[in-house]
Formats: C-alpha cells, structure tokens, sequence
C-alpha cells in the first residue's frame, strides 16, 4: 500500500515550473509598461524634455517645413483662386524660423476685401487649415518626444520588478490552490 505523502510528492509538479512561467510573463509585462506607463513630473521637469517642448511649440507658430509643405501643395495646382494666390503671397520671402506677422496677415485681408469680399472666408480658412496642420505635426512630434523619453527609462528596473511580481503571484497561486480528487 503506498502512503498518499509520498504518492503525492511524486506526481505533483515542484512550484519552480509556475515560479519561472510567472517570471516570464511578469517580465514581459514590466517591458511593456516602460513604454505604456505615462511620464512622471520628474521626467517632464527635466531641462533637455522641456527645452524639447518649447522648440516644437516655437516651430508651431513660426515658418517652418510644415507650412512649406502646405504652401507647395496649394502652388502645386494649375488654377488657384485668388484667396490661394493672396494665401502663397502672404508667406513670400519668410526664412525657416520667422513668423507671418499680423502686418502680413492684415495686409492680405486688405488685399482681398479690396479686389473679391466674397473670398474673405476662402483665405480665413486658409489660415485655420495652416495652423491646424502645424498643430498636428507637432503634435505629433511632442508624442514621439514623448515616447523617446520613455526609451531613455531603465529596462531592468520594469523587467525585474514585473518578473519578481509576477513569480510571487504564481507562488501564491500554486500554494493557494487545490486539488480536487474523484
């Protein structure tokens, strides 16, 4: 007759197999919260993050690439209206880094209030869509930023905290639970 104390220290699987399994999964998880974790206050408040977001916030209100593009793509038809034409002459002869400017903006309203009123709201919304693209290229540049930041965390400090808590929990779940025999 065998004794149920030996029988079962035979056929039961160590705590090791989980303990390792657990580790894994605990570590993978940690890896993936480096980057899924948002950035803390210390990591916003440090010198090279904030002088990254003040040059994309600058870039956004100045000339930059992404007005060019915009520019091009509207000089880039064969018939512009006239609002497309008072548009591209507004932004003649700014370098990269200089700002429209109220005077050019009022002057290109002028312009058009005087030759064609009824294209006043064409050249308004000329205006909004160049904003509202430099607003989404930098807004996308600010969650690259962002995210190279979060490159810059230590890997090992999420795989091991996320493996040692991930072993514990497989621990617990193998001590914890129970067989059930017919």
């Amino acid at each position: 007759m065998a004794v149920d104390a030996v029988n079962n220290y035979n056929t039961q699987n160590t705590c090791l197999v989980p303990m390792v399994k657990g580790a894994g999964v605990g570590a993978a998880i940690g890896w993936a919260l480096k980057y899924g974790y948002p950035l803390n206050e210390d990591e916003k408040t440090t010198k090279e993050y904030l002088h990254a977001q003040n040059e994309i916030k600058r870039t956004k209100e100045t000339f930059s690439p992404w007005t060019r593009s915009y520019i091009d793509e509207i000089n880039a038809k064969k018939n512009k209206s006239l609002a497309e034409d008072v548009f591209v002459s507004a932004y003649d002869g700014l370098k990269g880094g200089e700002k429209i400017g109220k005077v050019r903006i009022l002057k290109a309203f002028r312009t058009i209030s005087e030759k064609d009123p009824e294209s006043m709201n064409e050249l308004k919304s000329l205006f909004y869509d160049a904003r509202l693209q430099a607003e989404k290229v930098a807004k996308k540049a600010v969650e690259s930023y962002k995210l190279a930041t979060k490159h810059f965390r230590p890997t090992e400090f999420f795989v091991t905290t996320g493996a040692v808590a991930g072993a514990a929990v497989a621990l617990l779940h193998n001590v914890l639970k129970t067989d059930v025999k017919n």
